[in-house]
């Protein structure tokens, strides 16, 4: 990702300069010798270097070219009309070549410095190695500072340097053996002060068998997100301790009821016992119930296929009849990994309410604005329009209340939402809308 090196351009001034000195000790054999059909041939090698290596100055090089060899034709050829004709039309190609190559070449040139501008001042961080060698051949300086080091040391070093660990090496070379693009893989780095940088790495191969690396430093939130994950797993224990020393209370006063009930004849107090228990069997039940969801969002969501989620679902449910449409094998969401709780909460909710089920239905609907629904039904008595966004408030419902309003809070992780659309008397019918960039076909 290099302009023409300072020696490079020397070379090709040295070549473009013997050139022309070889061209005219030709023209005078030539001319000299009666020779008069090879020669002008010779001073195209000058004048394709110096258009090529020097586009800015090309054309006034052309043209200096074209008229040192019109000058030595007419100086050393024998006057013959039609020499200095075939001199003249020659003059001319050679500076239209000239300038058609000059222009080209500067053309070329800006498109690799506009090249070299995204490397070299990218925000993100870039290198660039070679696949056989691992020798680092270039890198821009945000990378460079990135892990510690001078560009021009780095240029000097391996990609053993930076990537010491074996294994870590190795598989990033296999994700690239035999692709030209792979985008966005994990990588671990060392830096000079030997600390590790976490990088998220997007690598393209060209036609030199070099890979040009993009480098976003995720340090900083891979940590964050590992705090988080220790955080969420000492609630979820505080939870779980927290949950079971309530139940262990609860079967405390499920007992001193029972024991209540058996000391007492009064009806007005049996009436008090049977309220304690009920509002003790009501709290076990919640209780146990908000156990099945602690792990929301305590973990990164994941993409998951449709069709697989459904299809386990069907052993569960031997007295209800599945239908899932074939269509949902080709689709994965981007979901909590939660999202199973979802669809048996949706059974649930029908065997529970719909009073009369026997068959359940996944689809699958392509919305016109990018949208995609997953389209859940049943053959149950449905739910009343009034109720169609009750349902998912905390607290309402016959039972514990909490089961699609917990349903919903799993898929707004990701931006996903749910909502009743059936008819009362032909099923309920529930859409779960998946937006833009949260689904894919595989």
């Amino acid at each position: 990702m290099q302009q023409m090196s300072r020696r490079k351009q020397v070379l090709f001034d040295v070549c473009t300069v013997a050139s022309v000195a070889a061209a005219i000790v030709i023209t005078r054999e030539c001319l000299t010798n009666g020779v008069y059909d090879v020669f002008p041939y010779f001073y195209l090698v000058p004048i394709v270097l110096i258009a090529f290596s020097r586009p800015k100055v090309g054309i006034y090089g052309t043209v200096f070219i074209g008229w040192l060899y019109f000058m030595l034709a007419w100086f050393w050829a024998p006057a013959d009309a039609r020499i200095f004709t075939v001199a003249t039309i020659q003059f001319y190609i050679f500076v239209s070549l000239g300038v058609l190559i000059s222009v080209y070449s500067q053309e070329y040139y800006r498109a690799e410095q506009r090249k070299c501008d995204l490397y070299y001042n990218s925000q993100a961080g870039a290198f660039s190695f070679n696949e056989e060698s691992g020798k680092i051949s270039d890198t821009n300086p945000k990378f460079a500072r990135m892990i510690g080091y001078d560009p021009e040391i780095l240029k000097t070093m391996t990609l053993a340097d930076i990537i010491p660990d074996p294994a870590e090496r190795a598989s990033f070379l296999s994700r690239l053996h035999g692709r030209q693009v792979v985008v966005d893989g994990e990588l671990c780095l060392l830096a000079r002060d030997g600390t590790i940088r976490w990088v998220l790495v997007s690598s393209v191969k060209t036609d030199q068998d070099e890979i040009i690396c993009t480098v976003v430093d995720i340090t900083d939130h891979r940590e964050a997100r590992n705090a988080l994950s220790l955080v969420n797993r000492k609630l979820s224990l505080l939870l779980g301790v927290t949950r079971h020393d309530i139940l262990n209370q609860v079967t405390v006063l499920r007992t001193a009821a029972g024991l209540a009930r058996l000391k007492t004849a009064d009806p007005a107090m049996l009436q008090f016992i049977g309220q304690e228990e009920t509002a003790a069997q009501n709290i076990q039940r919640q209780i146990e119930f908000v156990g099945n969801y602690e792990g929301i969002g305590a973990h990164t969501p994941v993409w998951q296929n449709i069709g697989a989620r459904v299809r386990a679902l069907v052993p569960a449910v031997p007295d209800i009849v599945i239908d899932a449409s074939p269509a949902l094998d080709a689709v994965e969401v981007y979901a909590d990994p939660m999202l199973d709780k979802v669809f048996e909460n949706l059974i649930d909710n029908s065997r529970r309410h719909g009073e009369r089920v026997r068959r359940i239905s996944f689809s699958l609907v392509r919305e016109p604005n990018d949208e995609l629904s997953i389209v859940y039904g049943d053959d149950g008595i449905g739910v009343p329009d009034a109720e169609k966004e009750r349902i998912f408030e905390k607290g309402f419902g016959k039972n514990t209340g909490l089961g699609l309003f917990l349903s919903r809070e799993i898929l707004s992780i990701t931006d996903l939402a749910m909502k009743e659309t059936g008819t009362l008397g032909s099923g309920a019918r529930f859409e779960i809308r998946v937006p833009k960039g949260k689904y894919r076909f595989t």
